[in-house]
């Protein structure tokens, strides 16, 4: 049977009650005390830009997103490194924390993260391009003091529940509109992304993290869309014959290119911040 999100997040679930009924019974090596920590969510600047949702390229081309929403969540926040950075200690550390310490997974070739230390268990639609330089604060969360070396969330449809404006989305997991210029052409943009079922297709793992999670802090997921562009050819885009915004179509190099980094390891990254 494939494992479905309900099930993904009640397995993760059981381990970070395992964890904090471990700190809670007192039982050494199981790791830190239990904390209250809040999560919160914004957009990660492109590098040398002034403005959310402007960025050039690895292909040339600078973008200008003008509407940009998604839905994500669960979150969850590992203990154990990503093994997707490369490093020969990274893996090492995974490897031993493997053998040493409690973990989360029901399915050795489903889940691998280790222990969960916190986790957002609610989805959420998020504006990209909303406010300044705060995060949004989603709310506040359990969790179990120590380093956050990885999290996963995940992309998908909406569901009953959900906070925030799901019409904004028009049914689509996540929309990005925007134009796109280079060598004095422009194309306006308009995508609309899927992220059905099977789980796998939907969830964003191994996201590397150095975080210490502890009470009175907010953890910071932050989207990356400057990073889900790489390798986009907008001038593959076929311009409708009215004029007026492409859409991006499931069948074009474009969308493939965000679907296919959206998902991966680089798509988000993570900070911390205390509250005052």
């Amino acid at each position: 049977m494939r494992p479905t999100r309900r099930t993904f997040a009640r397995w993760l679930g059981t381990g970070l009650l395992a964890g904090m009924g471990g700190v809670r019974c007192g039982l050494s090596g199981t790791g830190g005390r239990p904390v209250t920590f809040q999560m919160g969510l914004r957009t990660a600047w492109a590098p040398g830009e002034a403005q959310r949702g402007r960025f050039t390229t690895d292909t040339g081309w600078q973008v200008e997103l003008t509407a940009a929403r998604m839905l994500l969540g669960p979150i969850y926040l590992f203990e154990n490194p990503s093994p997707l950075q490369g490093s020969l200690t990274r893996r090492l550390w995974q490897d031993m924390g493997g053998l040493l310490l409690p973990t989360a997974h029901a399915h050795e070739t489903f889940f691998s993260g280790g222990r969960v230390l916190g986790e957002w268990d609610r989805e959420v639609v998020f504006d990209l391009l909303e406010g300044g330089g705060a995060a949004h604060v989603l709310g506040r969360s359990p969790g179990i003091a120590g380093t956050v070396r990885s999290f996963s969330l995940l992309l998908q449809p909406a569901s009953a529940g959900v906070q925030g404006s799901v019409a904004s989305l028009e049914g689509h997991s996540v929309v990005l509109e925007g134009k796109a210029s280079r060598e004095g052409r422009t194309v306006a943009f308009r995508a609309g992304l899927d992220f059905p079922p099977p789980v796998e297709m939907q969830r964003v793992e191994f996201v590397p993290s150095e975080v210490e999670l502890d009470d009175d802090g907010v953890f910071i997921v932050e989207p990356k869309p400057h990073v889900w562009f790489s390798g986009a050819h907008f001038d593959r885009l076929e311009a409708p014959a009215g004029g007026g915004p492409v859409t991006v179509t499931p069948e074009s190099q474009v969308y493939r290119a965000l679907f296919i980094n959206l998902r991966r390891h680089t798509a988000f990254s993570s900070a911390w911040e205390p509250v005052p």
